[in-house]
């Protein structure tokens, strides 16, 4: 290995610049969103689980709701997804075609429940 080559072994560089950056800012306004909506599924199906808390799941179900729309609102443009010029599609980060988030329901989340 020559002097230049980065160890471990990379296929990419960040400059500093983007570092700091990235310090600063923080992870990405996608990136916490879709943590919350992890956490508030995991949520539900808990209070779904015990049985007892069936207004309180509706009620976060609602802004579970809420951040699906918004996240399929803004993050093709928060994540800078690529346009398929062929078909006119949004390609996601993965390569695929980008798919908006299904909205959820208490039976969908309650399916998941482990007490199911």
């Amino acid at each position: 290995m020559g002097s230049e080559t980065a160890a471990p072994e990379r296929n990419f560089t960040i400059a500093t610049e983007e570092r700091v950056r990235a310090l600063v800012a923080g992870p990405p306004a996608f990136v916490r969103r879709l943590r919350v909506i992890e956490d508030l599924e995991a949520a539900i199906v808990r209070l779904l689980a015990s049985g007892q808390h069936e207004r309180q799941a509706a009620w976060l179900l609602e802004r579970l709701n809420d951040l699906v729309s918004r996240h399929n609102r803004y993050y093709p443009v928060e994540a800078n997804l690529a346009i398929d010029t062929r078909s006119g599609e949004l390609v996601d980060r993965d390569g695929k075609r980008w798919k908006p988030m299904q909205a959820r329901s208490l039976e969908d989340l309650r399916r998941r429940s482990p007490a199911v």
